[in-house]
């Protein structure tokens, strides 16, 4: 009940952001202790649960209402700031990596200030080699961040509050942090252990095996190829990569297993004291030092705490119960981190363990009988249906994805990464601080088991994904009471009823609903920051996107995986039947070349020129091997029809000579529904706008899709007063570095009375265009001014 308020609590406030007065904590304090003295259990019982009802609203205050901080000094300009690093130095994505620093001085024009607040640095290139305690000093600009506003996105800022973290930074290289003076305390020391034994396993393991066995033993996946992670993701063994309880539990039992054995070797010993609880006490110290070493991860805190509960039991001579362990272990740590319920991996580690803990028992029962073999296998095959079915939903919820293929994947890999590359990779690290050559060949033999595990990870992630199903909140409820309802309820006729029931609500929830097409066209003009992307819902009910966005200065963006897909699955889209490319750009380009080789596409739409292009190498690679076909537009084409729209091409033309320019070859071109007509002009200048014009193809259009973000070399004055939009909607970033759109483009719109839009400060602009004409502009899933 407590453990139940106190979530309660924190769902409240994260859904809401309400916090009761402070002094309500104390006064329910009071009430509950005086419930104590009454007769009757239910006084007691209400008041404990307000309690920690109250309790878990105002523990999220300080991290969704802090104090005035570094906010303050946010701008364009870059201010020096001073700091000490207060966690580990986390890899990035794409190479890089981040930064926790608590600011201490902030030099703004050589003024020094003093300042407190804890503060994200983004490294673009480079692992950072610093420690915890390390004080360092650099340039950077500070920024407040923001959610872009974008179907299925994940809430970045909310995020980063529950770390703490209310501004960031950024550097372009490691070397840009300067060390002034090296940390000390026991946590630096910890860090730079870690760094040494990751040093050592590189050293011995050089390839894609070390940085494995990094991940597995060191929790750093910063040298895991970005491939093999996406292998590990679709094969639905994921979590191996990340020291999970699973791990610790390994080199728990193992370090048990060995003390006992050192401890029968003597006659005294195992005469006198009761081996099996002393050694089990005596392990504990190395699993917490384990526990720092790895990087103090949700799931590693989880199981140490557990493991420490069961000890306790077993020392005081009390019978131990899974699921109050849990419940114990969850509470402890909501009552320290609050904001852990939020994080992914706290919740899918609790997930799996109590799906482990009340299924397990129940499916298992047929298997008593079996060999020893057999029914060690068909266990295996029981924890994991079990472990699958309690995370499915979340698991769903977050990937946007089932693996269809995790129950053999676990069968296969937990043995060999499990029980073995990660018992001979730990007694490596044990090993290799005394004797280094013993050690070297421990590791090359997890290597060996790490390497077979990844080649049947690699053929199986080429099983196809569930992906159809997209959980929303309630979803994610009913997954959790399913769970409930088998734990809690005792009468074997009430539970088995309460069970199917959620389990029918949410299969009838995860049919995907029929989707009516009215015969209107929608336009979703997305918020992918500097970049183009725009969804087309035509009127038959066929999807088109246009652009995929991407980032112009940061090939490595994963804009496909990280935005258009989640926006996708979040609008039910389940295929793209055309896809349009206006140009070669990077920021328009990255994100297509991620749909076109991951998600359902029928049709490539592409002016020759384009095609022809070096940069679309890589998407026609993928639309060759994919099958997906090819139709090429220009300007001298006749209109086409597309899912009961219009499309009418309207430039490059044929014989004009090839743009030096890649932004002069984008594709122009109409998209018409009845009396309604949108503009797309890709990146564009004045001298294509110009030969538009000359050629008197332009025609009034509702709504324009504004050229180049909104340059001031683009929607030049003829150019608008030929098309005389309405609307004019501008993809752009926020606070961009090209300082896009541009004031005189936006005084040309305004001057011919054009109502302006923008992704940087609007969001994800939905549009819906009636047959009549009549356009109606949204922007629902956020508003930043």
């Amino acid at each position: 009940m407590p453990l139940a308020a106190l979530i309660a609590g924190l769902a409240t406030t994260h859904l809401s952001e309400t916090f009761p007065p402070t002094w309500s904590l104390p006064a329910l304090l009071v009430v509950t202790l005086a419930a104590t003295f009454t007769r009757s259990r239910s006084p007691f019982l209400l008041a404990l649960t307000l309690l920690f009802f109250a309790w878990g609203q105002l523990s999220l205050q300080p991290f969704l209402l802090p104090l005035p901080g570094l906010e303050r000094f946010a701008s364009d300009r870059p201010v020096v700031i001073e700091g000490v690093l207060d966690a580990r130095a986390e890899p990035g994505a794409t190479g890089g990596s981040r930064v926790y620093v608590q600011v201490e001085r902030v030099s703004n024009e050589g003024r020094e200030q003093g300042a407190s607040g804890r503060l994200l640095v983004f490294v673009k290139e480079g692992r950072a080699g610093l420690r915890i305690g390390d004080r360092i000093r650099f340039s950077s600009r500070i920024r407040v961040p923001r959610n872009l506003g974008l179907p299925g996105e994940s809430d970045w800022v909310r995020r980063l509050a529950y770390q703490q973290v209310h501004v960031t930074g950024f550097v372009l290289t490691a070397d840009d942090l300067v060390l002034l003076r090296a940390g000390e305390g026991r946590l630096h020391d910890i860090d730079l252990l870690a760094e040494r034994l990751g040093r050592f396993i590189t050293r011995v393991e050089p390839g894609p095996e070390g940085g494995v066995l990094k991940a597995l033993l060191l929790g750093d996946r910063g040298d895991v190829p970005e491939q093999l992670q996406e292998a590990f993701a679709r094969s639905g063994v994921n979590h191996i990569l990340s020291i999970s309880g699973f791990h610790v539990g390994i080199v728990f039992l193992s370090l048990c297993q060995f003390l006992y054995y050192l401890a029968r070797r003597s006659e005294w010993l195992a005469l006198h004291l009761k081996l099996r609880p002393l050694v089990m006490l005596a392990s504990l110290p190395m699993v917490v030092f384990y526990l720092f070493l790895s990087g103090q991860a949700p799931a590693t805190l989880r199981s140490v705490l557990m493991i420490c509960v069961v000890v306790a039991a077993l020392q005081m001579k009390r019978e131990v119960d899974p699921v109050h362990t849990i419940m114990l272990a969850a509470c402890a740590i909501l009552s320290v981190a609050p904001q852990l319920a939020f994080d992914v991996s706290f919740q899918l580690s609790f997930l799996a363990i109590w799906g482990l803990s009340v299924l397990t028992p129940t499916l298992s029962k047929a298997q008593d009988k079996a060999g020893k073999v057999i029914r060690w296998v068909v266990l295996l095959f029981i924890a994991s249906v079990a472990a699958i079915v309690a995370t499915s939903v979340h698991v769903a919820y977050y990937f946007q994805r089932i693996s269809l293929v995790g129950l053999v994947a676990n069968l296969l890999v937990v043995p060999l990464m499990g029980y073995g590359a990660v018992v001979l990779g730990f007694s490596a690290l044990v090993l290799g601080c005394l004797w280094e050559t013993p050690a070297t060949v421990l590791l090359h033999l997890a290597a060996t088991l790490v390497r077979w595990s990844d080649r049947v990870v690699e053929q199986l992630s080429r099983a196809p994904v569930f992906t159809a199903y997209v959980p929303d909140r309630l979803d994610l409820l009913l997954a959790c009471l399913v769970l409930c309802a088998v734990t809690f309820i005792k009468l074997r006729g009430w539970r088995h009823a309460t069970v199917f029931a959620l389990v029918v609500a949410l299969v009838v929830r995860a049919v995907p609903a029929a989707q009516a097409n009215d015969g209107i066209m929608r336009l979703y003009f997305l918020s992918v920051g500097q970049g183009d992307a725009a969804l087309v819902h035509l009127p038959d009910g066929k999807w088109m996107l246009v652009d995929g966005g991407g980032n112009a200065t940061d090939s490595d963006m994963k804009v496909g995986a990280r935005l258009l897909l989640p926006a996708l699955r979040a609008l039910s889209v389940r295929r793209i039947d055309y896809l349009v490319l206006s140009h070669g750009h990077p920021d328009h380009l990255q994100g297509g070349v991620y749909l076109a080789a991951n998600f359902e596409v029928g049709e490539l739409v592409v002016h020759h020129q384009t095609l022809a292009a070096p940069e679309l190498q890589q998407l026609k690679w993928v639309a060759t091997a994919r099958g997906v076909p090819v139709q090429q537009l220009g300007g001298e084409l006749t209109p086409l029809q597309v899912g009961g729209a219009q499309l009418e091409p309207l430039w490059p033309v044929a014989g004009q000579a090839p743009e030096a320019d890649t932004n002069g070859g984008s594709l122009v071109f109409r998209l018409v529904h009845g009396k309604s007509s949108v503009l797309f002009t890709g990146d564009i200048g004045v001298r294509e706008e110009r030969e538009l014009l000359e050629r008197g193809i332009l025609q009034r259009s509702n709504l324009l899709k504004v050229a180049h973000h909104g340059s001031r070399y683009s929607s030049s004055e003829p150019f608008v007063a030929a098309v005389r939009p309405a609307v004019a909607i501008i993809s752009a970033g926020y606070r961009n570095a090209f300082r896009l759109p541009a004031a005189e483009t936006l005084d040309r719109l305004q001057r011919h009375g054009v109502r302006i839009y923008r992704t940087d400060l609007e969001g994800t602009i939905e549009v819906v265009c009636k047959a009549d004409g009549v356009l109606i502009l949204s922007a629902p899933y956020g508003h930043f001014n």
